[in-house]
């Protein structure tokens, strides 16, 4: 698992691999920053580090391997660049320098191409190419700064995009006029309305977060009015589901928020996990909006900000959560006597784990 830091440095950590070894780089931290928690007992071993400023010189915002094997990944940060690193030597293989702070940055999981979307503070998209190390397209996306971009997990050829003007916009790179369409809260029927481009908003603030399920055809939105909507994308222009996901949502900074769904493949709904602005992570079910779990890392009154959570794999009932006091949390089931969803080919049996999960 690669991880990256507010203090700009960037760390492999082997999750088979158990041990208290670590790097010189972290054993001279005296906080517990760098280090990887599992229940506040350092567990997993770090297997390489690239050192703060040495690759990047501001916080790292997104860490992203090649999709398609593990020698490769891409890093983008605050002081405007985005990397292209060798996971063999972590050396920097090449540099993009785009000038602006990048909040996200995106490859596609299908496809022949080798795009990344980047998300800056200016309002355009633009799409780096691996192969030729050069910038292929420039999308004219929002009326402010791109927080988000999320590239189709299904069509390569589609991306979404969240901006600070509350947009959330869909792209298709092979037309010259690539915005498919934009969003409307509005549109809560099957009947397009007739809301002209330019006033659609998916949200009345910021749009930082955007995640697609599985299959394609719905995406999950989060916003700075602290409102996570749903969209089926079956319809021409989309269509806001109007899930209702209660009054629990924090939401609060112009930083992109990156949640999770669990796998849809062996469940009736997937379960999204957002990370809250009060340290909380919350397990939603994704049809209803109905909260299942509140996972929690302490009893502290105040728990420094989740920014992220990830599973370790699709289909997995392992996550992994990043928070703002540099602590990696790791989440996993603790129901014994059940087959994890990459062995289960009972479909309600592996419904009621998720409707009776605990994490630990």
């Amino acid at each position: 698992m690669l991880s990256g830091g507010a203090d700009s440095s960037i760390r492999l950590w082997d999750l088979d691999v158990s041990g208290h070894e670590e790097t010189d780089d972290i054993a001279d931290d005296t906080s517990p920053k760098g280090r990887l928690y599992v229940h506040e007992e350092p567990s997993v071993k770090c297997v390489g580090t690239i050192p703060r400023k040495s690759g990047h010189k501001f916080g790292v915002s997104t860490v992203l391997w090649w999709p398609f094997d593990n020698g490769m990944f891409v890093t983008s940060s605050f002081d405007g660049t985005a990397k292209v690193w060798d996971s063999e030597s972590f050396e920097e293989a090449y540099s993009f320098n785009l000038e602006t702070r990048i909040y996200s940055v995106d490859m596609s999981m299908v496809g022949d191409h080798c795009l990344v979307a980047t998300a800056a503070d200016h309002p355009l998209i633009r799409l780096l190419d691996l192969r030729t190390t050069s910038s292929t397209h420039t999308l004219t996306a929002h009326n402010g700064s791109v927080i988000s971009v999320k590239w189709s997990p299904t069509d390569a050829n589609i991306l979404a995009s969240g901006g600070s003007d509350g947009t959330v916009r869909l792209w298709d790179i092979r037309r010259s006029n690539a915005c498919v369409c934009s969003l409307d809260m509005q549109q809560v029927n099957q009947t397009p309305n007739n809301t002209a481009v330019q006033y659609r908003r998916a949200h009345r603030s910021a749009v930082n977060g955007l995640i697609w399920t599985h299959d394609g055809g719905y995406l999950v939105s989060t916003g700075n009015d602290e409102k996570l909507r749903v969209w089926s994308l079956h319809e021409p222009g989309g269509r806001n589901l109007l899930v209702n996901f209660g009054p629990l949502v924090r939401n609060r900074h112009i930083q992109t928020v990156i949640p999770s769904l669990s796998s849809d493949g062996d469940l009736k709904t997937p379960y999204l996990f957002f990370p809250s602005d009060n340290g909380e992570i919350y397990m939603y079910r994704l049809e209803d909006g109905k909260m299942m779990k509140r996972l929690n890392r302490g009893s502290h009154a105040t728990l420094p900000r989740t920014a992220c959570i990830t599973a370790r794999n699709r289909g997995s009932l392992e996550f992994y959560s990043g928070a703002f006091d540099g602590t990696i949390s790791a989440w996993c089931s603790h129901i014994s006597g059940k087959k994890g969803p990459e062995e289960s080919h009972d479909f309600e049996a592996f419904e009621d784990i998720w409707d009776n999960v605990g994490f630990r």
